[in-house]
C-alpha cells in the first residue's frame, strides 16, 4: 500500500467519524468509492472531497439555535457585566490606591481617558461605594455560576447584581467629578446598556408571566 492509498483510507476513516449519524451510510459508500479509483492521487483527492462534504453535512446537522440558546446568550450577557463591573471597580480602586501604571493601562480600553481627571474622581467616591461596587461582582459572579448549574436563582442574583450596579451608577453621576472623569460617549453606552438589560429582563419576566396566566385562567374555567 503507498502512502497515498494509507492516507485516503485514514481520511476516510476521519470522514466516518465527522458524518452525523443520519448520514452514517455515507461513510460505507465513499470507501467503495475509492476502492473502484485506480490511481491513487485521484483517490486521495476523492477522500478529501469527502471530508469535505463531511463536514458540510456535519454543520448543516448542527442548527444556529441549537448553539446561540437564550441560556447561552444570557450567560454571555452576564460574563459580560462580572467583566465590566469588575473593571469599573478594579480602575477606581487602582486609581485611589495610586497604582498610575495599572490605572493608565486599564484606561487604555476607555475612550479618552486621562489619568489626572480620573484621580479627583477615585478621591470623591465614598468607601462604601467601593463595597458597593464589589458585592456587584459577587453577585455577577454568583449567578454566573447559578447559571452554569442550572439554577432557577441564577435569574433572581442577576436582577440584584444589575439594580445594585445601576444604584451604584446613579450615585456616580451625582459626583461632580465624574463628569470630567469620563466621556460623554462612555455614559452614554453605559446608559445605553441599563436600558437594554432592563428591556430584556422585563421581556423575559412577561414571557415567563404569560403562560403562568393562562394556565391559571384554564384551571379557573375548569373549575
Amino acid at each position: 500500500m503507498t502512502w497515498r492509498r494509507w492516507l485516503t483510507a485514514s481520511v476516510l476513516r476521519s470522514c466516518a467519524v465527522v458524518l452525523p449519524a443520519q448520514r452514517s451510510s455515507w461513510a460505507a459508500a465513499m470507501r467503495m468509492e475509492a476502492r473502484h479509483i485506480d490511481d491513487d492521487t485521484e483517490a486521495l483527492r476523492w477522500a478529501l472531497g469527502s471530508m469535505r462534504a463531511g463536514f458540510a453535512e456535519r454543520l448543516r446537522a448542527t442548527r444556529a439555535h441549537k448553539i446561540l440558546t437564550v441560556r447561552s446568550l444570557a450567560m454571555l450577557w452576564t460574563v459580560m457585566f462580572v467583566c465590566s463591573s469588575a473593571f469599573n471597580v478594579g480602575i477606581a480602586l487602582a486609581t485611589r490606591l495610586r497604582f498610575q501604571g495599572t490605572a493608565s493601562a486599564m484606561g487604555w480600553l476607555l475612550d479618552g481617558f486621562r489619568y489626572d481627571r480620573f484621580v479627583p474622581f477615585a478621591d470623591a467616591m465614598p468607601v462604601g461605594l467601593f463595597v458597593l461596587m464589589g458585592l456587584v461582582v459577587v453577585l455577577f459572579s454568583v449567578s454566573l455560576t447559578l447559571s452554569l448549574r442550572r439554577r432557577p436563582a441564577a435569574f433572581a442574583a442577576f436582577c440584584s447584581a444589575v439594580t445594585l450596579s445601576l444604584v451604584a451608577w446613579l450615585y456616580q453621576l451625582g459626583i461632580p467629578a465624574y463628569m470630567q472623569a469620563l466621556s460623554p460617549q462612555h455614559r452614554w453606552r453605559i446608559g445605553v446598556c441599563f436600558v437594554l438589560t432592563a428591556g430584556v429582563l422585563s421581556a423575559l419576566r412577561f414571557c415567563g408571566a404569560a403562560p403562568n396566566m393562562i394556565l391559571q385562567r384554564t384551571e379557573g374555567r375548569r373549575q
